[in-house]
């Protein structure tokens, strides 16, 4: 069998069409992983993983808008692979940091479910399948994208879409965590309905760290919503300049905002 493999790979054209089918179907079993130090290990499961492993841990894209305060509960809306509650953790390795990592995607499912257990992070790590939207609604419809794009947005009549679970307040807000030192949102659009149908997990915490789109469903950009958590009383610590989106019209941006009336 070894002799037949030998010679099969061999062939260029045949390593080639081997290397692309293993890339797209079974990339999670290279098991390819980096360490962050402090005995914190990200693992690169899926093949898009790069993207936005690049965005957190190499460019720091979030460095300069974290709190210096202690966080020690944050929720993590649009988690993706998890790399942000990851990142802020090896970046505190004094602090044991509980995150609830909130993501619709099911290409993230599987890393995000071995994430939860590292020794090192259960069971401060937990993750719930679920998408911030109308949470009156049982679900709403998810489009699957790679490289960090899948959304509640469709852009072609031809993308693949599957119902997702909507997220309620009850499955953040409970015994175990009734307020949040920091919620960091990157939603790809999905924001307005953070701010509308779940100000009750916001009023419970103290900083919301949003990556915010100017297609959102309340039509306004970033004007609106801005006044909106000026209705909510959150003043803009610091903020980017808007930038043009990539692949789509329109613009994003990140901001960090403080609840001026969040108590301890």
């Amino acid at each position: 069998m070894n002799l037949i493999w030998s010679k099969l790979l061999k062939n260029k054209a045949i390593r080639k069409a081997l290397l692309i089918h293993l890339r797209s179907y079974y990339f999670h079993e290279f098991n390819f992983s980096i360490p962050l130090g402090n005995e914190y290990w990200v693992n690169l499961w899926e093949n898009d993983a790069y993207d936005s492993f690049s965005e957190i841990f190499i460019q720091q894209e979030y460095s300069t808008y974290i709190p210096d305060q202690p966080l020690d509960r944050i929720l993590d809306l649009g988690a993706h692979y998890g790399y942000f509650s990851l990142w802020l953790q090896s970046k505190r390795p004094q602090n044991q940091i509980h995150s609830t990592m909130v993501e619709p995607s099911q290409r993230c499912r599987r890393s995000l479910a071995r994430l939860i257990e590292q020794p090192q992070l259960k069971p401060r790590f937990k993750y719930l399948q679920s998408a911030v939207s109308d949470p009156s609604k049982e679900s709403t419809k998810f489009f699957e994208r790679p490289f960090m794009g899948g959304s509640m947005f469709e852009s072609s009549n031809i993308e693949d879409s599957y119902e997702v679970k909507s997220l309620k307040a009850s499955d953040i807000l409970n015994k175990e965590f009734q307020a949040f030192d920091l919620v960091k949102c990157d939603l790809e659009g999905a924001e307005w309905h953070l701010l509308t149908n779940y100000s009750e997990i916001l009023l419970q915490s103290k900083f919301l760290l949003m990556e915010w789109h100017s297609w959102h469903l309340g039509g306004g950009g970033v004007v609106q919503i801005e006044k909106k958590l000026n209705d909510l009383e959150f003043n803009i610590l610091r903020s980017s300049s808007p930038a043009k989106a990539v692949g789509r019209e329109g613009e994003v941006g990140l901001f960090l905002a403080k609840n001026l009336n969040f108590e301890n």
